[in-house]
Protein backbone atom coordinates (compact mmCIF):
# COMPACT_ATOMS: atom_id res chain seq x y z
CA UNK A 1 0.00 0.00 0.00
CA UNK A 2 1.76 3.02 -1.25
CA UNK A 3 1.59 6.51 0.88
CA UNK A 4 0.72 10.00 0.60
CA UNK A 5 1.21 12.70 2.34
CA UNK A 6 -0.97 16.13 2.79
CA UNK A 7 0.48 19.49 4.02
CA UNK A 8 -2.21 21.33 5.60
CA UNK A 9 -5.36 20.03 7.84
CA UNK A 10 -7.66 22.42 6.83
CA UNK A 11 -10.91 21.87 4.66
CA UNK A 12 -9.76 20.56 2.02
CA UNK A 13 -6.80 19.19 2.96
CA UNK A 14 -8.89 16.45 4.69
CA UNK A 15 -11.54 16.28 1.94
CA UNK A 16 -8.43 15.33 0.03
CA UNK A 17 -7.15 13.06 2.49
CA UNK A 18 -10.56 11.53 2.24
CA UNK A 19 -10.28 10.76 -1.23
CA UNK A 20 -7.00 9.07 -1.09
CA UNK A 21 -7.60 6.89 1.92
CA UNK A 22 -10.79 5.74 0.10
CA UNK A 23 -8.52 4.50 -2.40
CA UNK A 24 -6.55 2.57 -0.12
CA UNK A 25 -3.34 4.59 0.57
CA UNK A 26 -2.20 5.48 3.31
CA UNK A 27 -2.27 9.03 4.37
CA UNK A 28 -0.38 11.45 6.98
CA UNK A 29 -1.89 14.77 7.06
CA UNK A 30 0.65 17.63 9.01
CA UNK A 31 -1.48 19.53 10.91
CA UNK A 32 0.04 22.83 12.34
CA UNK A 33 -1.76 22.43 15.93
CA UNK A 34 -0.94 19.78 18.03
CA UNK A 35 -4.22 19.19 19.17
CA UNK A 36 -6.05 19.09 15.77
CA UNK A 37 -3.30 16.28 14.93
CA UNK A 38 -4.25 14.32 18.49
CA UNK A 39 -8.49 14.82 16.94
CA UNK A 40 -7.39 13.39 13.44
CA UNK A 41 -5.59 10.35 14.69
CA UNK A 42 -8.96 9.89 16.80
CA UNK A 43 -10.57 9.65 13.63
CA UNK A 44 -12.28 12.90 13.52
CA UNK A 45 -11.90 16.80 12.56
CA UNK A 46 -12.59 20.16 13.87
CA UNK A 47 -13.80 20.88 10.02
CA UNK A 48 -15.99 17.86 9.54
CA UNK A 49 -17.33 17.23 13.32
CA UNK A 50 -20.21 14.78 11.99
CA UNK A 51 -17.94 12.72 9.89
CA UNK A 52 -16.07 9.60 11.15
CA UNK A 53 -12.51 9.65 9.26
CA UNK A 54 -11.01 6.81 7.01
CA UNK A 55 -8.76 4.47 9.38
CA UNK A 56 -5.98 4.80 6.97
CA UNK A 57 -5.74 8.69 7.25
CA UNK A 58 -3.17 9.12 10.19
CA UNK A 59 -1.68 13.02 11.27
CA UNK A 60 1.36 14.54 12.75
CA UNK A 61 2.36 18.14 14.00
CA UNK A 62 5.82 17.31 12.80
CA UNK A 63 5.99 18.70 9.28
CA UNK A 64 9.72 16.57 8.79
CA UNK A 65 7.95 13.43 9.57
CA UNK A 66 4.83 13.92 6.89
CA UNK A 67 7.44 15.22 4.45
CA UNK A 68 9.21 11.82 4.95
CA UNK A 69 6.22 10.23 4.85
CA UNK A 70 6.14 9.82 1.14
CA UNK A 71 7.63 10.70 -2.22
CA UNK A 72 3.70 12.32 -3.13
CA UNK A 73 3.42 15.42 -1.62
CA UNK A 74 0.13 17.77 -1.45
CA UNK A 75 -0.19 21.18 -0.40
CA UNK A 76 -3.22 22.76 1.15
CA UNK A 77 -2.30 25.37 2.96
CA UNK A 78 -3.15 29.40 2.38
CA UNK A 79 -0.74 31.16 -1.39
CA UNK A 80 0.01 33.80 0.83
CA UNK A 81 2.20 31.29 2.85
CA UNK A 82 3.13 28.39 0.41
CA UNK A 83 6.29 29.40 -1.00
CA UNK A 84 7.91 30.58 2.55
CA UNK A 85 6.71 27.46 3.94
CA UNK A 86 7.37 25.08 1.03
CA UNK A 87 10.45 26.32 -0.30
CA UNK A 88 12.88 24.98 1.98
CA UNK A 89 11.54 21.87 2.21
CA UNK A 90 11.37 21.36 -1.61
CA UNK A 91 14.95 22.66 -2.01
CA UNK A 92 16.33 19.45 0.52
CA UNK A 93 13.63 17.25 -1.55
CA UNK A 94 13.69 18.21 -5.09
CA UNK A 95 12.52 14.38 -6.38
CA UNK A 96 9.33 14.29 -4.44
CA UNK A 97 6.42 15.08 -6.90
CA UNK A 98 4.19 18.25 -5.08
CA UNK A 99 0.55 19.14 -5.78
CA UNK A 100 -1.00 22.20 -5.11
CA UNK A 101 -4.58 22.32 -4.22
CA UNK A 102 -4.76 26.22 -3.04
CA UNK A 103 -5.32 28.42 -5.96
CA UNK A 104 -4.24 31.63 -5.80
CA UNK A 105 -1.32 34.20 -6.82
CA UNK A 106 2.38 35.06 -5.13
CA UNK A 107 3.60 38.25 -6.26
CA UNK A 108 1.94 38.77 -9.18
CA UNK A 109 3.02 34.79 -10.38
CA UNK A 110 1.35 31.29 -10.14
CA UNK A 111 2.61 29.08 -7.60
CA UNK A 112 4.47 26.87 -10.25
CA UNK A 113 6.21 29.61 -11.47
CA UNK A 114 7.83 30.70 -8.72
CA UNK A 115 9.06 26.90 -7.53
CA UNK A 116 10.17 26.41 -11.39
CA UNK A 117 11.99 29.64 -11.85
CA UNK A 118 14.44 27.98 -9.05
CA UNK A 119 14.79 24.26 -10.46
CA UNK A 120 12.83 23.90 -13.62
CA UNK A 121 13.35 19.79 -13.21
CA UNK A 122 11.00 19.75 -10.16
CA UNK A 123 7.99 17.37 -10.66
CA UNK A 124 4.70 19.97 -9.86
CA UNK A 125 1.59 19.54 -10.37
CA UNK A 126 -2.16 21.45 -9.33
CA UNK A 127 -5.45 20.30 -8.81
CA UNK A 128 -8.75 22.38 -9.59
CA UNK A 129 -12.21 22.61 -10.64
CA UNK A 130 -16.07 22.54 -9.06
CA UNK A 131 -15.57 21.27 -5.75
CA UNK A 132 -16.66 21.78 -2.43
CA UNK A 133 -14.72 20.08 0.16
CA UNK A 134 -17.99 19.33 2.08
CA UNK A 135 -19.53 16.99 -0.77
CA UNK A 136 -16.37 15.38 -1.87
CA UNK A 137 -16.24 14.42 2.19
CA UNK A 138 -19.92 13.39 1.75
CA UNK A 139 -18.57 11.37 -1.34
CA UNK A 140 -21.00 13.31 -3.63
CA UNK A 141 -20.07 13.39 -7.24
CA UNK A 142 -17.36 15.11 -8.17
CA UNK A 143 -15.03 16.05 -11.38
CA UNK A 144 -11.37 17.93 -11.49
CA UNK A 145 -8.69 18.57 -13.52
CA UNK A 146 -5.08 17.43 -12.20
CA UNK A 147 -2.19 19.56 -14.49
CA UNK A 148 1.20 18.80 -15.14
CA UNK A 149 3.66 19.88 -18.11
CA UNK A 150 5.38 16.46 -16.71
CA UNK A 151 2.72 14.04 -18.14
CA UNK A 152 3.79 10.59 -16.06
CA UNK A 153 3.41 13.08 -12.92
CA UNK A 154 -0.17 13.85 -14.37
CA UNK A 155 -1.31 10.21 -14.65
CA UNK A 156 0.38 8.91 -11.39
CA UNK A 157 -1.68 11.32 -9.50
CA UNK A 158 -4.59 10.80 -11.81
CA UNK A 159 -4.26 7.27 -10.29
CA UNK A 160 -3.79 7.61 -7.22
CA UNK A 161 -6.92 10.32 -6.57
CA UNK A 162 -9.66 8.78 -9.01
CA UNK A 163 -12.09 6.88 -8.26
CA UNK A 164 -16.08 6.36 -8.45
CA UNK A 165 -17.09 9.36 -7.01
CA UNK A 166 -13.85 11.69 -7.99
CA UNK A 167 -13.23 11.78 -11.53
CA UNK A 168 -9.87 12.99 -12.46
CA UNK A 169 -9.13 14.56 -15.90
CA UNK A 170 -5.57 15.94 -17.14
CA UNK A 171 -4.05 18.56 -19.00
CA UNK A 172 -0.58 20.02 -19.26
CA UNK A 173 -1.57 23.58 -19.15
CA UNK A 174 -0.49 24.29 -15.69
CA UNK A 175 -0.54 27.93 -15.89
CA UNK A 176 -4.01 28.45 -17.57
CA UNK A 177 -5.46 26.09 -14.66
CA UNK A 178 -3.53 28.30 -11.79
CA UNK A 179 -4.48 31.49 -13.52
CA UNK A 180 -8.28 30.09 -13.95
CA UNK A 181 -8.61 28.96 -10.31
CA UNK A 182 -6.92 32.15 -8.92
CA UNK A 183 -9.12 34.55 -11.03
CA UNK A 184 -12.02 33.03 -10.21
CA UNK A 185 -11.98 33.43 -6.73
CA UNK A 186 -11.89 37.34 -7.70
CA UNK A 187 -15.85 36.99 -9.63
CA UNK A 188 -17.00 35.21 -7.07
CA UNK A 189 -16.51 37.86 -4.94
CA UNK A 190 -18.27 40.26 -7.86
CA UNK A 191 -21.26 37.81 -7.65
CA UNK A 192 -21.55 37.92 -4.03
CA UNK A 193 -21.94 41.80 -4.15
CA UNK A 194 -24.13 41.62 -6.96
CA UNK A 195 -26.62 38.76 -5.22
CA UNK A 196 -25.95 40.87 -2.02
CA UNK A 197 -27.07 44.19 -3.60
CA UNK A 198 -30.21 41.84 -5.42
CA UNK A 199 -28.96 43.66 -8.43
CA UNK A 200 -30.66 40.88 -10.27
CA UNK A 201 -30.06 37.43 -12.66
CA UNK A 202 -29.25 39.63 -15.68
CA UNK A 203 -26.35 41.28 -14.20
CA UNK A 204 -24.83 38.21 -12.74
CA UNK A 205 -25.19 36.58 -16.07
CA UNK A 206 -23.40 39.30 -17.60
CA UNK A 207 -20.47 40.12 -15.12
CA UNK A 208 -19.83 36.53 -15.53
CA UNK A 209 -19.99 36.10 -19.23
CA UNK A 210 -17.30 39.12 -20.12
CA UNK A 211 -15.55 38.33 -16.81
CA UNK A 212 -14.64 35.20 -18.87
CA UNK A 213 -13.18 37.27 -21.78
CA UNK A 214 -11.63 39.16 -19.22
CA UNK A 215 -9.65 36.45 -17.57
CA UNK A 216 -9.00 35.02 -21.16
CA UNK A 217 -6.49 38.06 -22.10
CA UNK A 218 -4.78 37.60 -18.80
CA UNK A 219 -4.32 33.91 -19.53
CA UNK A 220 -2.88 34.43 -23.08
CA UNK A 221 -0.59 37.25 -21.31
CA UNK A 222 0.60 34.54 -19.45
CA UNK A 223 1.60 31.57 -21.85
CA UNK A 224 -1.37 29.66 -20.74
CA UNK A 225 -4.19 27.97 -23.43
CA UNK A 226 -7.62 30.27 -23.37
CA UNK A 227 -8.79 27.16 -23.75
CA UNK A 228 -8.54 25.61 -20.19
CA UNK A 229 -10.89 28.25 -19.53
CA UNK A 230 -13.36 26.56 -20.65
CA UNK A 231 -13.33 23.28 -18.73
CA UNK A 232 -13.41 22.01 -15.03
CA UNK A 233 -10.66 24.50 -13.94
CA UNK A 234 -12.70 27.55 -15.31
CA UNK A 235 -16.15 27.56 -16.22
CA UNK A 236 -16.94 24.48 -14.42
CA UNK A 237 -15.46 25.86 -10.99
CA UNK A 238 -16.42 29.93 -12.04
CA UNK A 239 -20.36 28.45 -11.90
CA UNK A 240 -19.71 26.64 -8.62
CA UNK A 241 -18.22 29.71 -6.76
CA UNK A 242 -20.45 32.20 -8.08
CA UNK A 243 -23.81 31.41 -7.09
CA UNK A 244 -23.24 29.59 -3.60
CA UNK A 245 -22.94 30.99 0.15
CA UNK A 246 -20.28 28.02 0.69
CA UNK A 247 -17.94 30.02 -1.31
CA UNK A 248 -15.52 32.07 0.87
CA UNK A 249 -15.38 34.46 -1.86
CA UNK A 250 -18.90 34.82 -2.78
CA UNK A 251 -19.90 34.82 0.69
CA UNK A 252 -17.41 37.54 1.45
CA UNK A 253 -19.31 39.78 -1.35
CA UNK A 254 -22.44 38.87 -0.32
CA UNK A 255 -21.83 40.06 2.61
CA UNK A 256 -19.54 43.28 1.84
CA UNK A 257 -22.92 44.71 0.56
CA UNK A 258 -24.36 44.48 3.90
CA UNK A 259 -21.91 46.15 6.36
CA UNK A 260 -19.39 48.02 3.48
CA UNK A 261 -16.56 46.80 5.04
CA UNK A 262 -13.40 44.96 3.48
CA UNK A 263 -13.02 43.44 7.40
CA UNK A 264 -15.65 41.07 7.31
CA UNK A 265 -14.38 38.01 9.03
CA UNK A 266 -15.70 34.46 8.29
CA UNK A 267 -14.12 30.88 8.93
CA UNK A 268 -11.24 30.58 6.04
CA UNK A 269 -8.95 32.73 3.52
CA UNK A 270 -10.18 34.52 0.97
CA UNK A 271 -8.00 34.30 -1.44
CA UNK A 272 -9.47 36.68 -4.28
CA UNK A 273 -9.03 39.68 -1.68
CA UNK A 274 -5.29 39.15 -2.60
CA UNK A 275 -5.38 37.76 -6.09
CA UNK A 276 -7.59 40.93 -7.24
CA UNK A 277 -4.24 43.09 -6.19
CA UNK A 278 -2.29 40.60 -8.09
CA UNK A 279 -4.44 40.72 -11.30
CA UNK A 280 -5.13 44.67 -11.65
CA UNK A 281 -1.32 45.16 -11.28
CA UNK A 282 -0.67 42.52 -13.91
CA UNK A 283 -3.30 44.31 -15.98
CA UNK A 284 -2.47 47.99 -15.11
CA UNK A 285 1.05 47.07 -15.85
CA UNK A 286 0.35 46.03 -19.22
CA UNK A 287 -2.03 47.60 -20.24
CA UNK A 288 -4.67 44.42 -20.37
CA UNK A 289 -8.45 46.03 -20.85
CA UNK A 290 -10.09 44.60 -17.70
CA UNK A 291 -13.00 47.06 -16.69
CA UNK A 292 -14.80 44.48 -14.47
CA UNK A 293 -11.22 43.82 -12.39
CA UNK A 294 -11.24 47.32 -12.47
CA UNK A 295 -14.48 47.96 -10.97
CA UNK A 296 -13.67 45.73 -8.21
CA UNK A 297 -10.81 47.24 -7.17
CA UNK A 298 -12.11 50.55 -7.06
CA UNK A 299 -14.87 48.97 -4.68
CA UNK A 300 -12.83 47.49 -2.20
CA UNK A 301 -9.69 50.06 -2.25
CA UNK A 302 -10.71 53.28 -3.54
CA UNK A 303 -13.90 53.99 -1.66
CA UNK A 304 -16.56 53.18 -4.84
CA UNK A 305 -19.74 51.70 -4.11
CA UNK A 306 -21.34 48.82 -6.64
CA UNK A 307 -23.87 51.04 -7.73
CA UNK A 308 -21.49 53.79 -9.08
CA UNK A 309 -18.98 51.08 -10.71
CA UNK A 310 -21.94 49.64 -12.23
CA UNK A 311 -23.36 52.50 -14.08
CA UNK A 312 -19.83 52.90 -15.21
CA UNK A 313 -19.61 49.40 -17.11
CA UNK A 314 -22.80 50.23 -18.71
CA UNK A 315 -21.75 53.59 -19.74
CA UNK A 316 -18.57 52.78 -21.57
CA UNK A 317 -18.56 52.89 -25.47
CA UNK A 318 -20.61 50.30 -26.92
CA UNK A 319 -18.53 47.99 -29.52
CA UNK A 320 -19.06 44.46 -31.07
CA UNK A 321 -18.93 41.52 -28.90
Amino acid sequence: MANVSIIGAGHWGIALASVVADNGYNVMVYARRPEEAKSLNDGYSSYFKDVRLNKNIKATSNVDEAIAFSNVIVISIPVATIYDFMNPIIENNPNKIYLFTSKGLYNGKSISTLFYEKNKSLKLAVLSGPSFASEVVEKKNTAVVIASDKAPVARQLQIIFNNTHFRVYTTDDIIGVEYCGAIKNVFAIICGMIDGAKMGTNTKNAIITRGLNEIAHVISFVGGNPKTLYGLAGIGDIMLTCNSLESRNYSYGFHYTKNASISYNQNGTIEGLNTINEIYKIAHDNNLEMPIINSLYNILFNHSTIDVESMKLMKRDIKDE
